[in-house]
């Protein structure tokens, strides 16, 4: 049996990996708690991947496993803590951020929530950047104390409480009852969780609560930070719908609300615009603010755009300038016309 096939037998006892870390120095057991919400979250427990990912071959899992439970041989202990250094770096790099002003104010609102271990929201049209910006954010502040849950859509609570506790490395079978306390053992003040789509955690009957409920109790009992990231139409719905009175108690709890508007801001474009061509001029800011603000995508789409464009000034064998986005733009558009419109 390949180990590609015994990727979800017998994962990491969370009990063995919290005893095991107690035996690093301080900064090699973040270095091993961050490697640990990883695997966890953004490999979902892929042992495979997790070797991959640091330079190991397959079969070298078990190395991996003695790092976590604190029993890393001394002849490769070195290695394998340059291995996670190497692979945080080289994750940093696929990600890179654009810090606009709208990307600021959700990283101070995440930065809010961590060091208050506070409820936040943040909420926004699609397109804004709010995913991207809080998986970087994830990322960068140690995924084995960050919890990031992108939720999918009809998700009850039962569901949610086995996705959250396969992300915190704890058993995700048995009774509700259990594996909601497997999940509360492993949170306290120094973790946060942030829910990416947490519109979808309301209930579709139109009755009050849902599984939304969870998050709140997990503050409460836990004392956990939780940023709730809401797509504007459901914020709309736990505000306006109803059962707004029954939620403003909900809203109440929440410390940093940040509303990113519909419409780009001109100063996001330019700092956008800026990363990829230095200086711009006002003129080019207000032609590409214009098309950002159409309803095709918004910086979603402009974003797409700015890499066609980066592909065009790369084959035309010269460094990228605004006339390569406008032939992307150009190109985008076209593709959407009928043969006799062109």
């Amino acid at each position: 049996m390949s180990i590609e096939q015994v990727t979800r037998i017998n994962p990491l006892q969370y009990d063995a990996v919290m005893a095991g870390v107690e035996k690093y120095a301080e900064t090699d057991k973040e270095q091993v708690l961050w490697l640990y919400g990883y695997f966890n979250g953004c490999l979902a427990q892929n042992k495979a991947a997790l070797c991959r990912d640091l330079g190991y071959r397959e079969d070298d899992w078990e190395q991996i496993r003695a790092l976590f439970t604190g029993r890393v041989a001394a002849s490769i202990k070195d290695d394998v803590f340059e291995a996670i250094a190497a692979l945080r770096r080289r994750l940093s790099k696929q990600r890179p951020l654009i810090r606009t002003v709208v990307v600021e104010r959700i990283i101070e609102a995440l930065d809010y929530c961590r060091d208050n271990s506070a409820m936040i929201y943040v909420a926004g049209p699609t397109g804004r950047g709010k995913t991207y910006t809080s998986q970087w954010w994830a990322a960068e502040n140690n995924h084995g104390r960050t919890k990031y849950l992108r939720i999918p859509s009809d998700c009850t609570r039962k569901g949610l409480a086995v996705m959250l506790a396969r992300t915190c490395g704890t058993a995700a079978s048995g009774s509700m009852i259990e594996i909601e306390a497997n999940i509360r053992r492993a949170l306290t003040p120094r973790n946060i969780i942030i829910v990416d789509e947490a519109g979808h955690l309301l209930s579709k009957s139109g009755k009050p609560g849902g599984a939304i409920e969870l998050f709140r109790d997990l503050h409460d009992m836990c004392g956990c930070g939780i940023a709730l990231i809401f797509t504007d139409v459901y914020l709309a719905e736990i505000k306006r719908g109803r059962n707004a009175d029954y939620f403003e108690q909900f809203l109440g709890r929440l410390e940093f609300p940040v509303e990113i508007p519909k419409i780009p801001r001109r100063d996001e474009v330019r700092q956008i615009l800026q990363s990829y061509f230095g200086s711009v001029d006002e003129a080019f800011v207000e032609r590409i603010l214009k098309l950002t603000s159409e309803r095709d995508g918004k910086l979603r789409t402009l974003f797409k755009d700015l890499i066609r464009a980066e592909q065009i000034a790369k084959d035309s064998g010269h460094a990228l300038c605004p006339k390569d986005l406008q032939l992307a733009i150009a190109w985008r558009k076209s593709a959407g016309a009928w043969p006799e419109d062109k």
